[in-house]
């Protein structure tokens, strides 16, 4: 009974973590406000997110602003073409859709709906990965998008638990809205432990993390000067 109390349980250690993760959404929301800034935001809630998984966070505010500005650049600019390819698949769906109407259900529709469908869901399950990809590695831009694809295609079991943490999530929203916060840090925290894992079974990068890199330390921030806007 007295180990129930103990800050060192387990139990208080996972309480204390998942608490800074739903501290940490509320800084991410105030980061995330210009909404160009959504992308930097989001890789440094990751950045702590993920060193949460191996103990090594520390100071909360200052390893997300610390992330924050490291990662600006890549991050913005992964922002934005994000966002341009939601709003190309978006519109293509809603074209692709509108054309299988037309098409009455026909051979044709079904096929390029399809097509298009597949794609989509490629950029998606793309996107579960790289923001996390970004943190904890700093690739460039082109580097980070190849390894998402490769990330979501090769460890497919985790793509789907991601996909389906992440609807979840979205449920719990639309009932819950009040919670906002938590359901967005319920999402990054657990999704953290998952990619962590996958990025130590991902033969790319097993073996190449910040801890390898440091000597079983980790890693430090990128310096600013050495961020650029090029992919």
């Amino acid at each position: 009974m007295i180990k129930l109390f103990d800050p060192e349980n387990k139990f208080w250690q996972f309480l204390s973590k998942v608490t800074d993760a739903a501290l940490m959404s509320f800084l991410w929301l105030l980061t995330s406000l210009p909404l160009v800034t959504i992308g930097a935001s989001t890789a440094a809630f990751y950045s702590y997110t993920l060193k949460q998984v191996t103990n090594q966070e520390g100071s909360l505010v200052k390893s997300y602003f610390s992330a924050f500005r490291a990662h600006f650049k890549r991050a913005t600019l992964l922002w934005l073409l994000q966002a341009a390819g939601t709003a190309f698949f978006a519109a293509d769906l809603w074209a692709v859709w509108n054309f299988f109407l037309a098409q009455q259900g026909g051979a044709a529709g079904i096929a390029v709906l399809g097509v298009c469908g597949f794609g989509a869901l490629a950029f998606l399950c793309c996107c579960l990965y790289a923001y996390p990809v970004l943190a904890e590695y700093g690739l460039p831009v082109r580097q980070v998008i190849s390894t998402s694809f490769l990330l979501a295609v090769a460890r497919l079991h985790v793509t789907l638990t991601l996909a389906l943490l992440m609807a979840l999530c979205c449920v719990l929203f639309y009932f819950l809205s009040g919670l906002f916060f938590f359901w967005v840090a319920l999402y990054v925290f657990f999704s953290s432990y998952l990619i962590y894992g996958a990025f130590l079974k991902f033969p790319p990068l097993a073996g190449a993390g910040p801890e390898a890199e440091n000597g079983g330390e980790a890693a430090q921030p990128l310096p600013d000067h050495e961020e650029t806007w090029t992919l």
